[in-house]
């Protein structure tokens, strides 16, 4: 099962269409490179992938809160990575020259 279908399954289909679930699963790709240090996100984290992306979409109109109270119902957000998530990205060392490159330029 790809991120796509893995993703649709987890959320409700009627709640968001293909081209936005495209552009969340992008987003959570993303983080999770930059974390990583990496080009390509390795197929073991298409599951952490989606994970993330289920969070963003459920973030959807709170983002900037910590915490929200209305009617007596408390809500708090998470303002960094889920530690599963985080846990499974120690897995994933930086790459050495993944921000700087490998080539140092002298003057």
């Amino acid at each position: 099962m790809n991120a796509a279908e893995a993703f649709a399954r987890a959320i409700s289909p009627a709640t968001c269409d293909s081209g936005r679930a495209d552009d969340i699963l992008e987003t959570a790709s993303d983080i999770l490179l930059d974390e990583i240090g990496r080009d390509e996100l390795p197929e073991r984290l298409i599951s952490a992938q989606v994970a993330l992306a289920v969070i963003i979409f459920n973030r959807e109109g709170t983002e900037g809160e910590s915490s929200r109270s209305e009617g007596g119902i408390n809500r708090s957000y998470l303002d960094d990575l889920p530690a599963d998530v985080r846990r499974r990205l120690k897995n994933y060392p930086r790459k050495v020259g993944a921000i700087y490159g490998t080539e140092t330029s002298e003057a």
